[in-house]
């Protein structure tokens, strides 16, 4: 069991994701950053599904009531047990009453607390994701206990994990032409892709908008499908990426679609930080 001491700016459990539920209306949800979550399994032989703790720029702190292993991952994080300092992506035993206290992200913006056995908290539709309106809560609030399950882990002498190459100050994000992509003039595709953007402060797990606009005449479309990564413009120039807990249809023209290589990147970005769009040929 873990309490929950101190909550942090935006602390939630979020898993693999809630699939097969689209046509209801609900979301995929899961970690924004999935390679950084599924690193956070891979070291604690967890489940790849196992649910994990998602960080937003200020972490919890929380108490142990059980012997465990941990991991953390993504963004580095000031992250201290009992006061001693502790590393990103290594396995980390904690004992019962052992207090983590986590501060700011540095170098990104999202970490991920593993725990061995992972988070065991209520399934909802099939996944432990905290969603508002599905979930009893839609992220971890002070003096809440998440159980954890149980785990054999033990880990390997020498043994050794090739981490992914990681630089979030890297402003350049690939994308695919979206379904409305070719309704854009040429002028307007070529400042979409030779312009600089930044974020606004208008971003959470649903969407992030840019602060710049792109104008433009696009025709209004039918309600239609979209997807976490599908990039929208509103007719007054707003440019919408949709992330993991977005709405499963849309009525503004999609334009650009992130695969999931760039949703995590983007999930790393801040308030302010600066991207570009690099455009992949189109999926056959």
């Amino acid at each position: 069991m873990i309490e929950v001491i101190r909550h942090g700016f935006y602390t939630s459990v979020q898993d693999k994701g809630r699939f097969n539920y689209e046509s209801y209306g609900v979301p995929l949800s899961g970690a924004l950053d999935q390679q950084s979550f599924r690193m956070a399994n891979r070291i604690l032989n967890n489940n790849p599904k196992a649910a994990a703790i998602e960080i937003t720029i200020k972490g919890p702190k929380i108490r142990f009531h059980q012997k465990t292993f941990i991991t953390l991952t993504g963004a580095k994080i000031e992250a201290k047990i009992n006061g001693l300092k502790i590393n990103n992506y290594i396995p980390i035993q904690v004992l019962e009453g052992d207090i983590l206290e986590m501060g700011i992200t540095k170098n990104g913006c999202r970490t991920y607390l593993g725990v061995a056995g992972g988070i065991k908290t209520e399934k909802v539709m099939g996944s432990r994701s905290q969603f508002h309106g599905l979930t009893r809560e839609d992220r971890i609030c002070k003096k809440m206990l998440l159980p954890i399950g149980n785990s054999n882990f033990v880990p390997l002498k020498r043994a050794r994990i090739s981490l992914p190459i990681r630089d979030y100050s890297k402003k350049e994000i690939e994308v695919y032409p979206g379904p409305e992509f070719d309704q854009l003039t040429q002028v307007q595709k070529k400042n979409l892709l030779n312009s600089s953007f930044s974020l606004s402060n208008l971003n959470n797990r649903m969407a992030f908008r840019l602060k710049e606009k792109l104008k433009n005449e696009l025709p209004q479309i039918w309600t239609a499908p979209v997807i976490p990564g599908t990039m929208q413009c509103t007719p007054q120039g707003s440019l919408i990426i949709l992330m993991r807990d977005a709405q499963v249809t849309g009525g503004y023209p999609r334009i650009l679609q992130l695969n999931n290589k760039g949703i995590n990147f983007l999930s790393q970005k801040k308030t302010e930080d600066k991207l570009y769009f690099k455009l992949l040929s189109r999926i056959e």
